[in-house]
C-alpha cells in the first residue's frame, strides 16, 4: 500500500496527532518513529479491502493479529513490538481526545514480556576488525571511507544511527576533536572520538564528502544524490555488510547473532565495560538518561567468569 494513498486516507487523523505530538515536545526521533509505526498499522487494517478503514471499526482483534504479523513476519523483537503498540495507544488516546475516537482500544492490549538481563548481542574485536575489513570490498571506491567513518561512529564512538543521520559539519568541535551530538529527548552530548577517527572524518571531509544539494550544505554525510544521507541508507549499507560477511566468514554465526547497525553500538559499551571504564562515563557517552539502561551491559559472560576464577590454588591444595 502506497503511504501516499494512507496519507490522503487519513490526513486529518495523522495531522492531529503529529500536532499533538510536536504541542508535547516529542522528540523528532520520537515523532517520525511513531508515525512509522501508525502507517505500518493503517497499511495492514486496508491491505485486503484497498480502501479506508473507519478506525472506530478497529476491533481489539486486529491489533493483535498486527501484533502477530510484527513477530511472525517481521521478526520483530517484544521490545520493538511494545514501541509500535505505544505507538498505537497514543495514536487512539489522542483521537479521543479530540472526539474523533469512542474508545482507546489498543490500551486494552498487554504489552508482550520482555527478556531481562539478557546480554545484547555484540561483536567481538575479530569480528569487528572482519566487519569493517568488508566495508572496503562491499561499498562503491568513492564512499569507501564515508561508510567506514560512519560505522566508525557507532561501533567506537557509541552513536545511533539516528544521531549520525542528523549530524553536520558544525556539530564538530575542531578545537576538541569531537563531535557535538544531539540525541533522543532533544538532548545534546560531547563525545571525544579516538585519535584515528577523528583524522578519518576530517579525511572524509576534505577528500571524500560529495557536493551536496542546495539545502544540505550543513549536513555532514552526503547521499550519491547530494542529499543527506537517510536513516534507512545507514541501515541498508549495515545489513549488506553484514550479508557479506555471513557469507565469506561462515564461522562467525552472523545470522544467529542478528547483527545491526545498533549491534555496533552495543559493541561500543561491552568493550568499555569489558576494559573497567566507569558506568557513569559510559551513561554519559551512550547518551542515556536512566543508568540502569546502562547497567545492561554490565552483565558478565561465561567466558569472563572463567577468566575471573583462572587462580593459582596449588599453595591451598596439596
Amino acid at each position: 500500500m502506497d503511504n501516499r494513498l494512507l496519507a490522503e486516507w487519513y490526513e486529518e487523523e495523522v495531522t492531529i496527532f503529529k500536532t499533538e505530538m510536536d504541542n508535547k515536545d516529542y522528540s523528532t526521533f520520537t515523532m517520525e518513529n511513531y508515525v512509522r509505526d501508525i502507517y505500518l498499522f493503517l497499511e495492514f487494517m486496508t491491505r485486503k479491502k484497498q480502501e479506508k478503514v473507519e478506525l472506530n471499526d478497529v476491533k481489539k482483534l486486529h491489533i493483535t493479529l498486527f501484533m502477530n504479523e510484527l513477530k511472525t513476519k517481521r521478526g520483530n523483537s517484544a521490545t520493538s513490538r511494545n514501541r509500535r503498540l505505544t505507538a498505537l495507544r497514543s495514536f487512539f488516546k489522542c483521537l479521543m481526545d479530540y472526539e474523533l475516537l469512542h474508545k482507546n482500544i489498543a490500551a486494552e492490549l498487554e504489552s508482550a514480556k520482555e527478556q531481562k538481563g539478557k546480554l545484547p548481542s555484540y561483536l567481538e574485536k575479530d569480528e569487528l576488525k572482519a566487519f569493517f575489513d568488508m566495508i572496503s570490498i562491499v561499498s562503491q571506491k568513492q564512499h569507501q571511507r564515508r561508510n567506514k567513518v560512519m560505522m566508525g561512529l557507532m561501533a567506537f564512538a557509541g552513536l545511533r544511527v539516528s544521531e549520525i543521520h542528523i549530524l553536520n559539519i558544525s556539530s564538530i568541535q575542531t578545537g576538541k576533536r569531537g563531535l557535538q551530538v544531539l540525541g533522543k529527548g532533544n538532548k545534546t552530548r560531547y563525545i571525544p572520538l579516538p585519535i584515528k577517527l577523528y583524522e578519518e572524518l576530517m579525511t572524509y571531509i576534505k577528500e571524500d564528502r560529495i557536493l551536496p544539494m542546495r539545502g544540505n550544505e550543513d549536513a555532514l554525510f552526503i547521499s550519491r544524490r547530494g542529499k543527506r544521507i537517510s536513516r534507512r541508507r545507514i541501515q541498508e549499507i549495515t545489513e549488506r555488510i553484514c550479508d557479506s560477511i555471513e557469507q565469506e566468514y561462515p564461522e562467525y554465526n552472523w545470522k544467529q547473532k542478528s547483527i545491526s547497525s545498533h549491534k555496533l553500538r552495543h559493541s561500543f559499551a561491552t568493550h568499555l565495560v569489558r576494559d573497567g571504564r566507569d558506568i557513569r562515563t559510559i551513561q554519559e557517552l551512550l547518551g542515556h538518561t536512566n543508568l540502569n539502561t546502562t547497567q545492561k551491559y554490565t552483565h558478565v559472560s561465561d567466558n569472563q567468569k572463567e577468566k575471573a576464577m583462572e587462580m593459582e590454588l596449588s599453595d591451598y591444595f596439596y
